[in-house]
């Protein structure tokens, strides 16, 4: 495999697993942290994690400028994915079909998640394309867990943050669906996720060298 080749597949793969994942967050996870108890996730983080791994690949070997085009790319077609799923909810439906309630609640997110949910990529992830650049320049191209794991566990930070505090609590009070959340119990949401995300980061690290060593003994 030329290294070329995989410029289709991690661009499709970055793409594909942001939609999924936020199509997947419509469940909530439960899981148990050490010494924390138990934290409800969105079921989309894994996906999430996949395309952090897809990005970061993206910048190791087709450059920042492409990575960040992707994302770009990617934000659109998250944009365009919201409308066709809201175009298929406002289509008729057909009479002996019992399943619309059920359809709508899955993937019928309020104003409030979509745009924090459009909102955090775009900042998350051109963040990460930038810091992971920014580290493999620093490091000269050496220990490649630097890189992944800072710049994912930093734009992961940012991604939780920007994502509940606009999702939950600042559009929810601008009338854009919910109910708002502040306090304790809105940063505690944060943590509890951010900290699953981090763990998330870290394992990442493994199939990032995985990948990274199969290319560079076949390039």
């Amino acid at each position: 495999m030329q290294i070329e080749d995989t410029r289709a597949i991690f661009t499709a793969l970055f793409a594909g697993s942001v939609v999924l994942a936020n199509v997947l967050a419509a469940k909530l996870t439960w899981i148990e942290l050490p010494g924390i108890g138990g934290v409800a996730v969105p079921a989309g983080f894994v996906a999430f994690g996949v395309a952090y791994l897809a990005s970061d690949l993206l910048v190791e070997y087709h450059g920042r400028e492409y990575a960040a085009s992707v994302v770009n790319g990617t934000v659109f077609t998250l944009v365009v994915s919201y409308l066709l799923v809201f175009l298929a909810i406002w289509m008729p439906t057909a009479p002996f079909y019992d399943g619309q309630a059920a359809f709508v609640a899955t993937l019928g997110d309020s104003a409030s998640i979509i745009l924090a949910s459009v909102v955090a990529l775009a900042i998350a992830q051109h963040m990460d394309v930038r810091l992971f650049s920014k580290l493999k320049a620093r490091t000269s191209g050496r220990h490649r867990w630097v890189r992944n794991c800072g710049s994912t566990a930093v734009s992961q930070g940012a991604d939780t943050v920007v994502f509940i505090t606009l999702g939950f609590a600042i559009f929810p009070a601008l009338g854009l669906g919910g109910d708002p959340t502040w306090g304790w119990a809105l940063v505690s949401i944060v943590v509890g996720q951010y900290l699953v995300k981090l763990l998330v980061a870290l394992i990442d690290t493994v199939p990032f060298y995985a990948v990274t060593e199969i290319i560079e003994q076949k390039a």
